[in-house]
């Protein structure tokens, strides 16, 4: 099951349910392909001078469609709460549980439906896309299905591998202590259990379930691979990284475009800035041994390199083909491990690059999200596909009318 591996992967950093964000996404490097303009705005929509005279003094309020949510009673009385209607190698669920996603998972389509309702006059319907192919009535209960799959499945691949929780993990799941962890210091449970009843539709119990499947997939991790993938060789990592075609480089960026609006500089700096390449590669180019060369060119690069990705890829970019630019990329190919390029003009500027070996610290690119290095990487995939073939060998196995539920017929009449 492809999702879930990909699930899986996300699960190491972050599983469970998330109540807020609180990084943000690191800046982009300008070596990414641009992406392609915004259509222009057809109207401003201004009332012409001769009309306004006959515009309306107020606009009339927006009629707001209704909303249809499920009948939940009705849902929730397919089956008695201690049904067991999920089961995988020996791990059970009941229909208590099941029942709990399935309504935290409505709930929550319904709040974007009175989003949708209120904000644009928009009422999507159940049967309506919610993506990759499914509608949202499809997507509440394969949601739900892929939840509890996820915890019967570790806590049935931990039990195989003779992995429990520690102590720790324990009391770092007590109600006042993920508290403190989610909502900040001096949180109570109370606090917790407000928010998730109120933002996530869930009881605080099935939030814990859900954490208690995070810290237990970490837990699973860490033991077969270590904490940061450690129980790779670094010949592995190396081998998969050359597998996948991934390069690796750091640079020396003067921009030739003002980075604020794309748009060219003049002539007389861009000349300046031609020179002053020239005189960097030049000055790389001349020092042959390799530690003072990689100290030298780190100390011109911090210095003055205009790459706006260089915060979060101090380094150098590890990254797949077509992920830069051509020229950079291409340059890239052409040289050496700690070969020094000539600079290479592309349409953000002249680049003097440096191309890296690959290991098991290159932190490896990502147009999304916090980096991670290639040892983290592998090791998430290697876990990812180690747990799903697991999967593959015990499948899922549901009570009647559970597999197929089709919610359709529980949203309420006009």
């Amino acid at each position: 099951m492809k999702k879930l591996i990909v699930a899986l992967i996300a699960v190491l950093l972050a599983f469970g349910v998330v109540l807020s964000l609180n990084g943000q996404n690191a800046p982009a490097p300008v070596l990414t392909p641009a992406p392609a303009a915004a259509a222009d705005a057809v109207t401003s929509g201004e009332v012409p001078a001769e009309e306004a005279a006959d515009a309306p003094a107020e606009e009339a309020a927006p009629v707001i469609p209704e909303v249809r949510g499920l009948d939940y009673a009705a849902l929730h009385a397919l089956h008695d709460d201690g049904d067991v209607v999920m089961t995988l190698a020996g791990e059970t669920e009941t229909w208590s549980r099941f029942y709990a996603w399935l309504q935290a998972n409505g709930m929550q389509v319904e709040d974007y439906f009175r989003q949708m309702a209120e904000n644009y006059q928009i009422a999507p319907d159940w049967n309506g896309s919610a993506g990759n192919g499914q509608s949202f009535a499809s997507a509440v209960v394969e949601q739900a299905k892929d939840d509890l799959t996820s915890m019967m499945l570790i806590r049935a691949f931990a039990a195989e591998k003779g992995i429990a929780l520690t102590e720790v993990d324990l009391a770092a799941l007590t109600p006042d202590a993920l508290a403190a962890e989610v909502l900040g210091e001096g949180k109570t449970a109370d606090d917790l259990r407000e928010i998730v009843e109120s933002r996530l539709h869930m009881s605080l119990d099935d939030y814990i379930a859900s954490d208690y499947a995070s810290h237990l997939f970490r837990r699973c991790f860490e033991e077969l691979y270590g904490p940061n993938g450690e129980n790779l060789s670094e010949e592995e990592i190396v081998a998969w990284l050359e597998g996948q075609d991934y390069l690796s480089a750091s640079h020396i960026l003067l921009l030739t475009i003002d980075p604020m609006t794309g748009e060219a500089l003049d002539e007389e700096t861009v000349a300046q800035k031609k020179e002053q390449a020239q005189k960097l590669y030049e000055e790389l180019s001349a020092i042959e041994d390799q530690e003072a060369l990689v100290a030298r060119f780190a100390e011109l690069k911090a210095e003055l390199c205009e790459d706006t990705g260089k915060t979060a890829y101090p380094d150098g970019y590890t990254f797949t083909p077509g992920t830069m630019v051509p020229e950079f990329e291409n340059a890239v190919r052409a040289l050496d491990n700690y070969g020094v390029s000539a600079p290479v003009e592309s349409s953000y500027g002249l680049h003097i690059i440096m191309r890296l070996p690959l290991g098991g610290e290159s932190l490896l690119y990502s147009s999304q999200g916090t980096p991670s290095t290639a040892r983290v990487q592998m090791a998430a995939l290697r876990f990812a596909e180690e747990v799903d073939a697991y999967l593959a060998d015990h499948p899922v196995e549901y009570a009647e009318g559970v597999e197929d539920l089709d919610l359709t017929q529980f949203v309420l009449a006009e």
